[in-house]
């Protein structure tokens, strides 16, 4: 009886392994996965679908401002036969400075110190150099809110004692929306270019990009002269008198975006 039962399983098994065998070609490829030519372990070739034609410009947008903000950096340069006296000088008229910065209208948090330095001066017109000093430098840096006045904050400080000026800058204090016009006239440029180069090759835009990249941004001054004629880059800052302010030009500034556009086109052919 068991041998019967076992001759009955084997038989079953064959009859399954050679109904499997007998699946056409058909059903075979139905299941093979798509081929990939290997031409190296490094390098493979697969078939892809074809990339759309496309078209890639460039544009620039570019946005004029009226500066809103200013800030520049005073120097007190004092020099003593001892250290402790070109130290106690220079606290004295730095006290001075910040008194006149303030009574301008400038806020603690629109002053900040650059530098404190102390060094030691030598004569070297004999053939051994020979100690006559020491000289103590502070530097801040101003922040000037009320564009109008900082012709004012610079003669009035110099007034009160700062022995030096420089850097003076103009900005804005917020260039968002004035770079984001920018920003979109650059975009609307690169369009009108796309859509000539699309008329003269005689194919159809699609209006949708296929990207749209930021490639470059910049802030630059444009200075123009002020009434006696004089243009300034970094203005000359000086003081005839407390009474008197610094003449300074404040110009414009120019904000430019610039963008890279990828647009895919059509054929007549394709429209069809």
């Amino acid at each position: 009886m068991k041998l019967r039962r076992i001759a009955l399983i084997l038989a079953v098994l064959l009859l399954t392994a050679a109904l499997s065998a007998c699946k056409s070609q058909e059903e075979l490829d139905a299941y093979r996965e798509p081929e990939t030519t290997v031409i190296s372990p490094d390098v493979t070739i697969t078939q892809q679908e074809d990339d759309p034609d496309t078209i890639t410009v460039s544009g620039s947008g570019e946005v004029m401002l009226t500066p809103d903000t200013a800030s520049f950096s005073l120097s007190i340069h004092t020099t003593e036969a001892e250290a402790a006296l070109a130290q106690e000088n220079n606290t004295l008229i730095a006290e001075a400075v910040l008194a006149s910065l303030k009574a301008n209208g400038i806020g603690e948090s629109d002053i900040k110190t650059e530098n404190i330095s102390l060094y030691e001066e030598y004569d070297y017109s004999e053939s051994e150099r020979k100690l006559i000093g020491y000289t103590m430098n502070n530097t801040l840096s101003v922040t000037v809110r009320s564009i109008d006045s900082v012709g004012k904050v610079i003669s009035d400080a110099i007034a009160a004692g700062a022995t030096g000026t420089y850097g003076l800058r103009f900005t804005v204090a917020d260039s968002s929306e004035g770079y984001g016009n920018a920003l979109s006239a650059a975009i609307e440029d690169a369009k009108y270019k796309a859509e000539v180069m699309a008329q003269a090759l005689g194919v159809t835009l699609v209006p949708v990009p296929v990207s749209t990249t930021e490639t470059s941004s910049s802030y630059t001054p444009y200075l123009y002269a002020d009434s006696s004629e004089s243009v300034m880059e970094e203005a000359p800052m000086y003081s005839s008198g407390a009474s008197n302010s610094a003449s300074v030009s404040k110009g414009e500034l120019s904000i430019t975006a610039r963008v890279s556009v990828i647009y895919a086109v059509e054929s007549p052919a394709a429209e069809q």
